[in-house]
């Protein structure tokens, strides 16, 4: 048995100033919801990132060519990769899996990474059944270009989903638009302590005292705020919300083992889905009895269905809720395929939650397992688990600013660059001290950007003085001899990504 190897430095920068609760707007919503989207290492040759070229951080690779039946994929024999079986692990964390599209972008560019094994749960299931479409380098690189899309596109919540019939009956009253206000306020602690605000818990909280939300709630798929209606439709080709549509067919291919976490709601087992829509006990091996038939459609939302947020997704004849309830990192399942080596990509810091209370709650309930007992699995003699994560949040579960979900891909990208490299006990906490210092301060130049293009108010010259600050800790960073994305050039001059049009007050760049 071998143990997970953990990055080496948990160094966390000072958090920028947060937010403030501004009022993005994006296009008027074509579904119902209608809430405010408000010591040094060895010289070595640098790592070269991709060149972002537009918005959408599209790389410049060729796109599977179709099959001539209609599927972007090829359906001849996948040669079988030398070197060891490979798996990724995606966790789960809502909008805080921009983290893990980072960590496997850099995997897959930089270190050949194509898996023969993706477990993953909630968003990283929606992660990783997206890559899962991949046989190839080339393809794969191209589906994690896709996910990258598809996270921006979903930061329109009013956009890529719907709301539950309840919460629309009540359209126009106090409640309804606390409740919508809610769900798109607030912004994370990036210390990734598990106390503070959190605006779904209260959001619950208000559902749970109307009338309405208690009358809707005796059928589980009733129950929830909000619904993945549109999402879903766009996954199946039926609508354009942003969200590229997903073959399952290209899933189905040889080559790849598929398990999404999914958690029983009556039973509270973890049940996996594969890439061919089977349903799987806990595992991850043998066949449940009588599951009935759907699609992988099917089980990818029950993966991501949200306890309280989302309805339950029936699979077969049983109701499935988020796979993260009993297995938010589905470590054991990637440890039951065989695997030689093991990426696991954790959205969030994997420690015990810091208030005794609510660790004390999870326990009495029987029904939350910590990310800390998922990863407490035996592995297969020789099998090595890298395990990436931050040590700080960039995001919240549900985040609607593209921009910081831009800088949480980064920090992904970097966190995985440095965290694979293997460093010593010297380097490698000032190499994790330089990558959390970028992206704090970077934290800080967004929020105060937004200042400045919203309300026109904030310091000019202390935000050139980040800007600086960001370009000394990247010289810091390449001298070590890590070099960042080509987009990093960026960070340091021009402005982070905004939902604001910049006045023409405001310089172009910063020197």
């Amino acid at each position: 048995m071998c143990g997970t190897s953990p990055h080496h430095s948990w160094i966390t920068s000072t958090p920028g100033p947060e937010p403030d609760s501004g009022t993005d707007r994006y296009p008027e919503p074509s579904r119902p919801f209608t809430g405010n989207l408000t010591n040094s290492p060895t010289r070595r040759l640098p790592f070269r990132g991709p060149s972002r070229a537009d918005e959408r951080h599209r790389l410049n690779v060729a796109e599977p060519s179709s099959n001539g039946q209609g599927h972007n994929c090829d359906h001849g024999p996948v040669s079988r990769r030398p070197g060891p079986r490979t798996a990724i692990v995606l966790a789960g964390g809502g909008f805080k899996a921009a983290f893990e599209l980072g960590a496997f972008r850099h995997l897959a560019e930089h270190h050949d990474v194509v898996p023969d094994v993706i477990t993953a749960t909630s968003a990283g299931a929606i992660l990783g059944t997206v890559a899962a479409q991949a046989r190839t380098p080339a393809e794969l690189l191209h589906r994690l270009d896709e996910a990258d899309g598809d996270l921006m596109a979903m930061t329109q919540i009013d956009v890529v989903f719907g709301e539950q019939p309840w919460l629309r009956e009540l359209d126009g009253t106090e409640a309804a638009e606390r409740i919508r206000a809610l769900i798109t306020g607030g912004a994370p602690d990036s210390s990734g302590n598990d106390e503070g605000h959190h605006p779904f818990r209260d959001a619950i909280e208000v559902a749970r005292r109307l009338p309405r939300a208690h009358s809707a709630s005796s059928d589980p798929r009733d129950r929830g705020i909000l619904n993945l209606d549109p999402f879903e439709a766009a996954l199946r080709g039926k609508t354009d919300v942003g969200v590229a549509s997903l073959d399952p067919v290209c899933v189905a291919r040889d080559g790849l083992d598929l398990r999404l976490a999914t958690t029983h709601y009556k039973a509270r087992a973890t049940h996996y889905v594969t890439g061919n829509a089977e349903l799987l006990d806990s595992d991850a091996r043998t066949p449940v009895a009588d599951a009935g038939h759907f699609d992988l459609i099917d089980g990818l939302i029950a993966s991501a269905s949200v306890p309280g947020v989302f309805p339950a997704r029936r699979l077969g004849s049983s109701e499935y809720v988020d796979g993260g309830v009993l297995a938010n990192i589905p470590l054991a399942a990637a440890a039951a395929l065989d695997p030689g080596r093991i990426f696991t990509l954790a959205a969030s810091p994997v420690r015990e939650p810091a208030h005794r209370a609510v660790a004390q709650a999870a326990e009495g309930l029987g029904y939350l397992a910590t990310q800390v007992h998922n990863l407490a699995v035996p592995l297969p003699d020789g099998c090595t688990n890298t395990l990436i994560q931050p040590s700080m949040l960039v995001v919240d579960t549900f985040e609607v600013h593209p921009g910081r979900m831009r800088i949480d891909i980064d920090y992904g990208w970097l966190r995985a660059q440095e965290t694979v490299a293997d460093l010593d006990e010297g380097a490698g906490p000032i190499l994790s001290a330089a990558t959390d210092t970028i992206i704090g301060l970077r934290q800080q130049a967004w929020a105060l950007e937004k200042q400045l293009i919203e309300h026109h108010d904030g310091d000019l010259s202390r935000l050139a003085s980040i800007k600086g600050a960001i370009r000394s800790a990247l010289a810091a960073r390449s001298a070590m001899g890590f070099e960042a994305p080509e987009s990093a050039e960026d960070w340091g001059h021009r402005w982070e990504r905004h939902t604001v049009a910049r006045g023409d007050d405001l310089p172009e760049t910063f020197d």
